[in-house]
């Protein structure tokens, strides 16, 4: 009972010396020899093996095969061979499938070779190739499939007439059927396409089943309504011919908006109000200002603001009298609101820049003004304040009269919010040769045609300018020394002393924005002494020159 396997599972020897092949093929054939060995001697045997085997042949089937849509098909495919061959199909999409490949829900193939489609329609016609191989050859056929498919059918009249009474909904049915399932879409009686769940307008729709529906009928709605039914093998009509009777009837208000309506500051205010009747009422709305009115009746305004609250009236009036509805309008607005309210202290230097924000909110959007120390009013930019978009005020080279108390004040239609500012200018004036006094008087002595340096050294907040000037009896000219920027360091100014019989008075200005200081300096020459005064000349800034002036009458 013992095999003894040979090269392989499919070649064993059996105990009485046997030679078995399975499932032997073409390519086993040949001379095969055994040999008997002993002590004795050893004995041989020459034997030939011929495999027969016969290449795939179809047999029959089907070149050409008409069906109608919507039935299954069968392709058969009988092919004879040996050994006996596998069968595989080619389908008219390219898709290549047998009997040991899953297929889908709609084709496969029977373990006999046997093709089936399911359902068949238009899409699956073409070229169907069955092939059927065993190892010794290949053996193909190629089935034509044509697929007879009729139009669409529309289950309702063809051609139909409705009379129906004007303010009536109505339904207008359209059941396509076919292979493949058709699209349905309606043509009204103006030309306008309708598609399934598209809303034409308030008053029309069509369902997913076809239906078309009209709602609150009206005369001008008589007309004829087309269904067509379309899909790939064809199209069908059915015709709707509506007739809706004029009749006289008194307007009424079917929609509109609330009655109380609410909206904030700037939104768009839209009140509906849509009226039916025979004829059709005309849309009237009392009011005293300029709206949009829509032909449907709405009233439209772009941005509401408080004069827009009160009470509106729609009137729908034809020739047989007249239906009304009022809507109240509540406008709401925000009040201003600054940011960082609270009193704020500010401290510059004379002559710096001075800013005092304030940035309001608020709807509308609030106008923003100041109030100044001296109680003036600003609400635009002038030659020191700037007033910037965001309302944030700018003093330019501020003073000492800018000092105190600045509100800022946001307006709106809801209401006022301020914001105050106490405003400090740091501001020394100017003082000469660091005595605290507007007067400065030195004595020098100069030698005759000789020159001569004169200490001027002035300080003060902001830093003043420093203006020379030489005062001579009884002459008048003028000289144009330009006044000195001083920044708090020691100035030395030079003065020629000409050759004169008389006394020469120097005079020095330290000007600031705070005011002016003077220094002088009384030279004795000739031998003559001489008492000189000077004193202090309030006003506006010098100018940038310097006047020599007379003793005469001092």
């Amino acid at each position: 009972d013992f095999l003894a396997p040979i090269g392989g599972s499919r070649w064993m020897v059996l105990p009485n010396g046997t030679l078995a092949i399975a499932q032997a093929a073409l390519q086993d054939g040949g001379q095969y020899r055994c040999t008997a060995t002993n002590a004795l001697g050893t004995a041989q045997l020459l034997a030939t093996l011929a495999v027969v085997a016969y290449p795939p042949r179809i047999a029959g089937g089907t070149r050409l095969l008409t069906a109608h849509a919507g039935v299954p098909v069968t392709m058969r495919c009988p092919a004879e061979g040996r050994p006996p061959p596998s069968i595989s199909w080619v389908l008219a999409n390219e898709t290549h499938i047998s009997s040991s490949s899953q297929g889908n829900q709609k084709v496969l193939v029977w373990p006999d070779g046997t093709l089936m489609i399911k359902d068949v329609t238009v899409y699956d016609r073409g070229l169907y190739t069955c092939t059927a191989t065993n190892p010794a050859g290949t053996d193909t056929l190629t089935v034509k499939l044509q697929v007879i498919a009729a139009p669409p059918i529309i289950l309702e009249e063809k051609r139909q007439q409705i009379t129906a009474m004007a303010g009536q909904d109505l339904n207008l049915p359209c059941t396509a059927e076919g292979n493949p399932q058709p699209h349905v879409h309606w043509v009204l009686a103006k030309g306008t396409v309708v598609k399934p769940l598209q809303f034409v307008n308030t008053r029309v729709l069509m369902l997913p089943n076809g239906t078309l529906r009209l709602s609150s009928i009206a005369p001008t709605d008589s007309g004829n309504y087309e269904c067509i039914a379309t899909s790939s093998t064809g199209s069908e009509r059915r015709v709707v011919i509506l007739t809706v009777p004029h009749r006289d009837t008194l307007p009424r208000i079917a929609a509109a908006s609330q009655g109380t309506t609410q909206l904030s500051f700037g939104d768009k205010l839209l009140l509906n109000c849509t009226a039916t009747g025979e004829p059709q009422p005309r849309i009237i709305w009392r009011l005293s200002r300029r709206y949009v009115l829509f032909d449907n009746g709405t009233l439209y305004l772009n941005r509401a603001g408080a004069t827009e609250e009160g009470d509106y009236t729609c009137y729908a009036q034809n020739t047989l009298g007249r239906d009304e509805m009022k809507v109240h309008i509540t406008v709401v607005t925000a009040a201003p609101q600054i940011k960082h309210s609270y009193k704020t202290y500010i401290k510059v230097k004379a002559g710096d820049t001075a800013l005092m924000d304030c940035e309001a909110a608020g709807e509308p959007k609030p106008k923003i003004f100041w109030l100044l120390p001296s109680s003036d009013m600003i609400s635009s930019s002038t030659d020191r304040h700037l007033l910037h978009a965001n309302g944030s005020l700018s003093v330019h080279r501020a003073k000492l009269l800018d000092a105190g108390e600045y509100m800022c004040v946001a307006r709106n239609a809801g209401g006022d919010d301020t914001k105050l500012y106490k405003l400090h200018v740091d501001a020394k004036p100017p003082i000469i040769n660091g005595l605290y006094t507007n007067r400065t008087i030195i004595k020098v002595t100069a030698v005759r045609h000789s020159k001569k340096q004169i200490d001027c050294r002035a300080e003060g907040t902001p830093p003043p300018q420093i203006i020379p000037s030489l005062l001579l009896r009884g002459a008048t000219s003028t000289s144009h020394y330009p006044p000195t920027p001083h920044t708090h360091s020691c100035t030395h100014w030079k003065a020629a002393v000409e050759a004169v019989e008389r006394e020469q008075l120097f005079a020095a200005a330290a000007v600031s924005a705070e005011g002016p200081a003077w220094g002088t300096a009384v030279e004795r020459t000739g031998g003559r002494n001489h008492s000189v005064r000077a004193g202090t000349a309030p006003g506006p800034e010098p100018s940038k020159k310097c006047d020599w002036q007379s003793r005469e009458g001092w």
